[in-house]
């Protein structure tokens, strides 16, 4: 008579369910946030909020002065990038076009800060990110 091999115990079981569980509820809160729609961008140099300007479908390009110089802009189809600037590396323009709220590029020899920020849509008004106690 062969003996049976278990490759679960009762322990293993009830820790995957409670796993699983918790994966479960966290993929519901993930999916319960609302759209935040990216409606502009802003512009900071030198840590100074220097220009906001909409995203927009139509191509915008326009400059930014920075102390190093300054970069060139490109704003189309709702998203934004830096196509030239005069940093030794070129970090900010191989950083590429940037579209979801909360992104972000960053020159650090311009001293540049690109955000896109956006509002939570007008039928969400009860909608809290955090409460700090």
């Amino acid at each position: 008579m062969q003996r049976r091999t278990e490759y679960f115990k009762r322990g293993d079981i009830v820790i995957y369910l409670l796993l699983a569980f918790l994966f479960f509820q966290l993929a519901l809160n993930i999916l319960q946030f609302p759209e935040v729609k990216a409606e502009k961008a802003e512009i900071y140099v030198d840590g100074r909020l220097e220009y906001v300007y909409p995203l927009q479908e139509e191509q915008k390009l326009f400059f930014v002065d920075t102390p190093i110089g300054g970069v060139n802009v490109e704003i189309k189809d709702k998203k934004i990038r830096v196509t030239t600037s005069n940093s030794p590396l070129k970090l900010c323009v191989k950083q590429g076009w940037i579209d979801g709220v909360g992104e972000s590029i960053i020159g650090v020899p311009d001293r540049l800060l690109i955000q896109i920020v956006g509002e939570i849509s007008e039928d969400d008004e009860d909608y809290v990110d955090g409460v700090v106690r």
